[in-house]
C-alpha cells in the first residue's frame, strides 16, 4: 500500500470552510482515521456513529470543569437539580436509561444520620426508578449496608418460589421436626440468612408445637409469676408455682393443690401444718352450711377442753347410744344421748 506523508513545517495548521459547512474524512468502509496526539473538540456536540467503541483509558471524566466546589455538581439536568451521568438511549418506543450521580439524595455510613452529599441513582426517561441486577453488594471494611427507604415503603423478596423454604427444611407446609434440636426443629440450611414474614410465622408456629411457656412474669422488684417447673429438668417434683410479690401462695402438683397451709387432693383438705385447724367462717352474721350428710369417724378423746365453744367428736359407741361426744369449754366431756336411750333413762329414773 502506498503512503504519502505531507510535512508541513508551520507550528499550527487550519483548515477553515465557510460558516455551517463541513469537513468529511473518508476513508471508506475500510479504512481508519489516526490521531497520534491529543484530540479537542471544541463544539457542544460530539455524536459517535459507530456500533462499537473501544476505549483503552482506565477512567472516563464527565462535567469536566465544574466550577461546583464544595457544593458539588451545578449543572441543570433533567430531572434533577443537580446531577450528572450517562444515558443509554433505548429506540424510538422506550424510555432512555439513565445512571446518575444526584447532589441531593442521602447517604448513611456507620449508622449515623443520612447525610445529603449525593448518591447514584437507576433511572428510566420518564422518572421511573429502575433495577439493579447483580449477583452480591460489597461495603467497606467494618461497615454496615443499609436499605433506605421513604414512606410506608418495605423490605420484600419477590420473584423467589416459596422463600421460606429456602431458609428452613420443609415437610410439607411445616418446618422438619428434629427431636434432638434444641428447639425442636431442623436448624436453618444458612444460618445468615434474612428471613421473611412468612417464615417468621412459620417458625413462631411450629416452635410452639413442640416447646411450651414454662412461666407467665410480671413486676421487677416484687414479681408476680406463674412457673412451670419440671422435674426431669432438675426442679424437683413436677409442679406449677404461682408467686405473688415474691412469695408462692398456691402451688399444683399432679394429684394435688396447696395454697397457703391448705391442701386439696381427690375429696381430701388438710393442713399442711402440724396439729392446726381448718376453719370455716361465715362472713358477718352468716352461717356455715353443709347441704349433705357429715359424718364423723370415731377419734380418741381430745386432749384437752377447747379455749371457747365445744368440740363435737365420735368415738365407740357407750350409754348414751350415739357415739356422738362433745368437749365444752367447761371441761364437761359426755357422749350425746339418742332419743330412745333418754325414754329410757325418764322411765327409770
Amino acid at each position: 500500500m502506498a503512503e504519502r506523508i505531507n510535512r508541513i513545517g508551520a507550528d499550527k495548521y487550519t483548515i477553515k470552510v465557510n460558516a455551517d459547512g463541513d469537513i468529511v474524512l473518508d476513508v471508506g468502509d475500510g479504512g481508519k482515521v489516526t490521531v497520534s496526539g491529543n484530540l479537542d473538540v471544541l463544539g457542544e456536540t460530539t455524536s459517535i456513529g459507530s456500533s462499537t467503541l473501544v476505549v483503552d483509558d482506565k477512567t472516563i471524566v464527565i462535567n469536566n470543569n465544574d466550577p461546583g466546589g464544595d457544593a458539588g455538581i451545578t449543572d441543570l439536568l433533567d430531572g434533577y437539580n443537580r446531577g450528572a451521568g450517562i444515558i443509554i438511549e433505548r429506540g424510538p418506543d422506550a424510555f432512555e436509561a439513565r445512571l446518575f450521580y444526584d447532589e441531593d439524595l442521602d447517604s448513611i455510613r456507620a449508622g449515623a444520620t443520612p447525610v445529603n452529599e449525593g448518591a447514584f441513582v437507576f433511572k428510566l426517561g420518564n422518572g421511573n426508578l429502575s433495577g439493579i441486577h447483580t449477583t452480591s453488594i460489597f461495603t467497606d471494611t467494618n461497615e454496615d449496608l443499609y436499605l433506605l427507604g421513604t414512606g410506608t415503603g418495605v423490605v420484600t423478596v419477590v420473584g423467589t418460589t416459596d422463600y421460606e423454604k429456602q431458609v428452613w427444611p420443609y415437610t410439607g407446609s411445616a418446618i422438619t421436626v428434629n427431636p434432638s434440636a434444641d428447639d425442636g426443629l431442623q436448624p436453618p440450611i444458612d444460618d445468615d440468612a434474612l428471613v421473611n414474614a412468612k417464615g417468621l410465622k412459620d417458625y413462631i408456629r411450629d416452635y410452639n408445637l413442640y416447646n411450651f411457656q414454662t412461666k407467665i412474669l410480671d413486676g421487677e422488684l416484687s414479681v408476680t409469676s406463674v412457673e412451670a417447673l419440671d422435674q426431669e429438668s432438675g426442679a424437683g417434683t413436677s409442679r406449677v408455682e404461682v408467686t405473688v410479690d415474691g412469695a408462692v401462695i398456691g402451688t399444683f402438683y399432679e394429684t394435688r393443690f396447696e395454697v397457703d397451709n391448705l391442701r386439696f387432693s381427690g375429696q381430701t383438705i388438710t393442713n399442711n401444718g402440724i396439729n392446726q385447724d381448718i376453719i370455716l367462717t361465715g362472713s358477718g352474721t352468716g352461717r356455715v352450711q353443709v347441704d349433705g350428710w357429715q359424718n364423723f369417724t370415731i377419734e380418741a378423746d381430745p386432749a384437752a377442753a377447747p379455749s371457747e365453744g365445744v368440740t363435737i367428736y365420735s368415738k365407740t359407741l357407750a350409754d348414751g347410744g350415739t357415739g356422738l361426744f362433745f368437749y365444752n369449754e367447761d371441761g364437761t366431756n359426755d357422749e350425746f344421748v339418742s332419743r330412745n336411750k333418754a325414754l329410757l333413762y325418764s322411765i327409770i329414773f
